[in-house]
């Protein structure tokens, strides 16, 4: 009678055993769930941490970003384009610094006389509230109103793009209409006021049979 009741019961006991080994495993593995989630919200907050204290540094010797066949074009107040600067190469930095290659300027304010000046290399340091060029520059303002074309060559420009003045201290020659002039200490141009001031010593020849249809204006020389 013993025997059969053992053997009766023997089946519940396995089930009973199954179930507690299954109902451990199911245990473990809710823990074990439980611990990744944790460490992963650790290193989530950690990391999140860490981007937040983070800080971007900008290397000054660093360009923010270049480019190549790049166009600029700055517009004033009413969407109206006012200046184009263009180059082959580009390179402009955090501290407001620019450097370019074979670039160019073209001032497009049909209220003033119209600019174009180019350069081997081109840099500005002020965001190009100035400009300077060097190598192989030339400053040509086209004809205005009676005004013949003033084309100037160099090797080195300063220009004050707000005030359209351009300076220099290299030898400069100078062509106005037919007349040329040649100065051996720079020139300052206002495009504004349209004067010339000539430094240093200063050779220009005149074709007066051109006078009577060129109405000049009178540039001072030093």
């Amino acid at each position: 009678m013993g025997y059969t009741r053992a053997r009766h019961l023997r089946p519940r006991q396995i089930m009973i055993h199954r179930s507690l080994v299954l109902r451990e495993r199911i245990t473990a593995i809710i823990g074990a769930a439980l611990l990744l989630l944790l460490v992963g919200a650790s290193y989530y907050y950690s990391i999140q941490t860490r981007i937040e204290t983070l800080k971007y540094i900008p290397s000054e010797t660093s360009p923010d970003f270049s480019a190549r066949r790049v166009t600029l074009t700055d517009f004033d107040g009413r969407g109206i384009a006012k200046a184009r600067l263009a180059a082959s190469t580009m390179e402009h930095f955090s501290d407001e610094r620019m450097r370019a290659t074979d670039a160019s300027y073209h001032s497009l304010d049909p209220a003033k006389p119209q600019l174009s000046l180019i350069g081997n290399r081109a840099w500005s340091n002020d965001s190009l509230e100035t400009i300077e060029l060097e190598g192989n520059v030339q400053l040509r303002r086209a004809p205005f109103e009676d005004e013949p074309v003033l084309f100037f060559t160099t090797e080195y420009v300063k220009g004050y793009l707000d005030t359209y003045q351009f300076e220099t201290d290299r030898k400069v020659y100078m062509r106005r209409g037919i007349d040329t002039t040649e100065a051996s200490n720079g020139m300052k141009y206002n495009n504004i006021l349209h004067t010339v001031e000539l430094e240093g010593d200063v050779v220009s020849v005149f074709h007066p049979n051109a006078q009577s249809t060129d109405h000049s204006v009178n540039a001072p020389q030093k």
